[in-house]
């Protein structure tokens, strides 16, 4: 997972004090920066080439955006932002709100996103709540309409959150994981890389990586297998996971055994990442889902019919 000072913004230049800075990919012209007439921006905002500010959009003072970034029509990127580049914010997103919280410090601090993201509409991401601290999110997430990003929220890379998803604050997204529409997810809890969170699931407990939840539950239902697949995971890796799961899910086996027997079955691959993960936490972790036994369903049958059936079964 990306770290905070690997995708901060480095060399981003006001473009009305520069002019005629040539881009050093092209060693061209620079692309204009277009800023829509009933946009308000700071003049203390240091913008990228070709960022495309719309109407009634906000771009306060102490935001950074990177080469080519385009904010739609009533969005907000508030002071304490940094954007890398191709970051897409639509209309009405909030980008860099004060952190909800009781005991919110006076002095607060920031946002840090990567390149090539997706903010849909009425997206909110607010920062973190201490100084010198930051809420970031990586490169190539898709986050869709009206999802919600808490303070110091940590997401990874090529992540897609869908519709009205919630990360409650200290929540951790690992890469590549799939956050259903609905979804709340507990503060302080992490969601592992390539895992796949079905819809209107509560997350009160860690996910760990490559598993899928149940929407209904809230527990495990199995492996991310088409996740797995796409991703590029051989069936070798896939077969490790499936024996891996069967140790941490199937066996009884104390929470110290399935620790020391991953250590010492599993040395490398996807499962060396997945026994990492379940090394360390503080909410515990989601359980598997259990099918309920087999019941059967019984009739009360009055003593004179009982025997009535009985006598003409022979």
């Amino acid at each position: 997972m990306a770290d905070a000072s690997e995708i901060a913004i480095e060399s981003l230049t006001h473009a009305a004090d520069k002019p005629d800075r040539t881009d050093s990919r092209t060693r061209g012209e620079r692309d204009p920066v277009s800023i829509h007439p009933l946009a308000v921006v700071s003049p203390e905002a240091r913008l990228g080439a070709g960022v495309t500010i719309a109407a009634f959009a906000t771009v306060e003072a102490d935001v950074e955006l990177g080469d080519h970034c385009r904010i739609g029509s009533g969005a907000v990127v508030k002071s304490g932002v940094t954007a890398g580049c191709h970051n897409e914010f639509a209309e009405h997103v909030v980008i860099g709100g004060a952190p909800q919280h009781a005991a919110r410090p006076e002095h607060v601090g920031r946002v840090v996103v990567g390149d090539h993201n997706v903010f849909r509409e009425f997206v909110t991401v607010h920062r973190s709540l201490k100084p010198g601290t930051a809420t970031v999110v990586g490169n190539h997430n898709y986050v869709m309409a009206g999802v919600h990003f808490g303070h110091d929220v940590t997401v990874g890379s090529n992540c897609i959150f869908a519709n009205n998803g919630l990360l409650g604050g200290h929540a951790t997204v690992e890469d590549r994981a799939f956050v259903s529409g609905a979804v709340a997810v507990h503060q302080f809890c992490r969601i592992g890389r390539l895992a796949m969170v079905g819809g209107h699931a509560r997350v009160v407990q860690d996910v760990p990586p490559y598993m899928l939840i149940d929407g209904h539950s809230g527990c495990v239902c199995g492996l991310n297998v088409v996740g797995l697949r796409r991703s590029g995971h051989t069936a070798a890796d896939i077969t490790e996971l499936k024996d891996a799961y069967r140790v941490i899910y199937r066996r009884g086996l104390t929470w110290k055994q399935v620790l020391e027997t991953l250590h010492a079955d599993f040395g490398s691959g996807p499962v060396a990442h997945l026994r990492d993960f379940l090394g360390c936490g503080t909410r515990g972790f989601a359980q598997e889902r259990r099918a309920p036994p087999a019941t059967t369903l019984r009739l009360r049958v009055p003593d004179e019919d009982a025997m009535a059936v009985r006598a003409k079964a022979g």
